[in-house]
């Protein structure tokens, strides 16, 4: 018997079961069917963050004392909140995700000795704790059974409570930064439907746009023209369940 004759049968039955299983996955009932329906709906949100610095020098920052470089070091921190979703249409919603975050962020300092070729290092740390209220427009992908995968992009108005802006200080010499902040973000995400409520990991990037550098008169701070904040936050969404 040719070849071709015995495969033509063990591919009918390839197909057969193919499309047996196709219809299985598609037939299977899904969960929270009428979720993304609602016009609105609520949840909360638990996240890691990695805080950093953007770090614009002066222009000859070696003039400044004894600076000779300046680096920042991101560290990591937590985050948690509450969210509202507003249905535009099926693919496109209207989110607002206000949260706390704690997080840290280390200015190192190279500094010249005393004879120019002796260096020395000095770490500078900035604490933060943020007030975010992030509005963004997330854009979905059509549903495959209980997942969908989506993109957003918005802004952030931050109020940092950790802030020393207008704080004496005694004589410290302080990096400080504003208490408020406005970022762009952008993202993107999984959505995960479960019986009793959507899980959505998601990661999301943020730039801070204005200058968030406090000004003064000490080394540390007249050897920089500007600090602009910046994150990445790893956040897992809990949304349906309030």
């Amino acid at each position: 018997m040719p070849k071709t004759l015995l495969h033509t049968p063990l591919l009918l039955i390839c197909l057969l079961l193919a499309g047996a299983s196709h219809a299985q996955i598609m037939t299977k009932p899904l969960a929270l069917p009428k979720l993304d329906r609602k016009p609105l709906y609520f949840g909360f949100h638990i996240g890691i963050n990695t805080m950093n610095l953007g770090v614009r020098p002066a222009d000859n920052p070696s003039s400044v004392d004894s600076v000779y470089a300046i680096e920042s070091k991101a560290q990591s921190g937590f985050s948690l909140g509450i969210m509202a979703n507003l249905r535009i249409v099926d693919i496109l919603s209207l989110r607002f995700t206000p949260g706390l975050s704690f997080g840290q962020r280390t200015l190192n300092y190279t500094m010249r000795g005393a004879n120019d070729t002796a260096f020395y290092n000095v770490a500078k740390p900035i604490e933060s704790t943020h007030l975010d209220f992030p509005l963004t427009l997330r854009l979905k992908s059509a549903r495959l059974n209980d997942f969908r995968v989506y993109v957003e992009a918005g802004a952030k108005y931050t109020y940092d409570l950790a802030s020393k802006q207008g704080i004496d200080d005694n004589g410290a010499t302080f990096v400080k930064i504003k208490k408020h902040d406005l970022s762009f973000e952008m993202g993107t995400g999984l959505d995960i439907y479960l019986r009793y409520f959507k899980f959505t990991p998601s990661v999301k990037v943020s730039w801070g746009i204005p200058n968030a550098l406090v000004r003064e008169d000490h080394t540390y701070s007249a050897s920089m023209n500007r600090l602009y904040t910046r994150a990445v936050l790893f956040t897992f969404f809990f949304e349906g369940s309030l």
